[in-house]
């Protein structure tokens, strides 16, 4: 990316140190945003007059990245420095045109972009004093520190032996997601055509085998598969909850994921056909054994002192395809309109964004979907719910605790 970034803050710099009258404010939603580390936070906040502050600001801004002009125009924008923020609006559009530039025209995209992004590695953080770097150690963001982070589960259930039930191009999910979660540092597992009680005694059976869990930082789990409302269908096409496949990692069942990060991705319908008495009725019903027997109304209460007890789906994110009721889409040359919108997201931007905004982009992308020319029916959106307590990068490119990261 050129130097026409650098221009947005020599050019305005006589205005903007003139004119801006809250610096530290200025400089607050600098560092909020990931562009300027605590220390050089520190250094503006000591600086005098309001003046030198905001020279030191402009300096500091101009060694850092391209992005960091759009962060300097919505930082004016949340200060209430509205015409310093019209000097950088061109500026701040290029900036959005270029870091957007590799999303695809439509979606699903054609078979051409497809095999061109398909040809590209994880964009991975190579200047390890980038803005990113400042949060590789915080205490509110996942230690996700490892050559190798950890393990992502992936079920694809392809239904092959059903003719036009068949899943096609979910065999492109499958080889694009193992090769982007390797380059991210994680272990794959792929399962294959599991019946609905096999999701989980599989899953279960690749938990129990683990021997490292002390170097497992996160648990990823993927699930491909036909869907009614809150249920998966195994490939025999009987039903289970899709709760009772994800409560395999919870804190109950897996306590050595307590305090770490599980990201959940389900490509499934979850539109409804049945009444849930129907579908309650069809479900595996399996046999539970917790590994705790303490329930909250089990005994009177008493007054014994306030423990912290962590919800078992604390740390927990959970994206579907498509929201409750609705269908979700699937293209047979590019795979499925959520988890290809993964791919092609995580590729390009997880070397400089956290997961949650990561995910509003791949929902800007389903949502651009267009289905086939006649249809009536809408097309979707995807849909994330979040019980994370931290804030979760990837670090592509990054692991170890080694200090030459943040050597000056």
């Amino acid at each position: 990316m050129d130097d026409t970034w650098k221009n947005a803050l020599t050019k305005n710099r006589v205005k903007i140190v003139k004119n801006l009258a809250n610096p530290n404010s200025v400089a607050d939603c600098l560092f909020s945003d990931g562009i300027i580390t605590k220390e050089m936070h520190d250094e503006i906040d000591q600086k005098e007059p309001k003046e030198d502050k905001t020279r030191l600001i402009l300096d500091t801004l101009v060694r850092r990245s391209h992005r960091c002009v759009k962060s300097l125009y919505n930082a004016f924008q949340e200060t209430g420095n509205e015409e310093l923020a019209e000097l950088l609006v061109d500026y701040a559009k290029i900036i959005d045109n270029k870091e957007n530039f590799n999303d695809p025209q439509a979606w699903p995209p054609e078979t051409d972009e497809q095999a061109e992004m398909e040809k590209h590695c994880v964009f991975k953080i190579t200047d390890h004093k980038s803005p990113l770097m400042h949060e590789y150690r915080k205490d509110d963001v996942y230690h996700l520190h490892g050559e190798k982070r950890g393990k992502v589960f992936m079920i694809n259930n392809t239904f092959s032996h059903l003719g036009e039930k068949r899943r096609s191009g979910s065999e492109i999910d499958v080889k694009n997601l193992k090769d982007l979660f390797e380059q991210l540092h994680f272990e794959v597992v792929t399962k294959t055509d599991l019946s609905a009680e096999q999701m989980v005694r599989v899953l279960e059976e690749e938990r129990d085998t683990v021997k490292n869990w002390k170097e497992i930082e996160c648990v990823i789990l993927i699930i491909m598969s036909h869907g009614e409302g809150a249920y998966i269908c195994g490939n025999d096409n009987k039903i289970i909850r899709l709760t009772d496949i994800i409560e395999v990692f919870d804190s109950q069942h897996c306590p050595c994921l307590d305090e770490k990060p599980r990201l959940v991705f389900v490509q499934a319908c979850r539109n409804v056909g049945h009444s849930e008495k129907e579908l309650a009725d069809l479900c595996v019903k399996l046999d539970k054994k917790l590994l705790t027997g303490d329930q909250l109304d089990s005994a009177p209460y008493r007054d014994e002192g306030i423990t912290q007890v962590k919800h078992p789906s604390a740390d927990f994110l959970v994206a579907y395809a498509t929201p409750a009721e609705t269908l979700s889409y699937r293209n047979i040359y590019t795979g499925s309109w959520f988890l290809n919108a993964i791919v092609w997201t995580f590729k390009y931007h997880a070397k400089r964004e956290e997961l949650h905004h990561l995910l509003i982009r791949v929902n800007r992308l389903v949502a651009k979907g267009k289905g086939v020319k006649g249809a009536t029916e809408k097309c979707t959106v995807s849909e994330v719910k979040s019980n994370l307590r931290k804030k979760f990068y990837f670090f592509p490119g990054v692991y170890g605790d080694s200090p030459q990261l943040f050597n000056k």
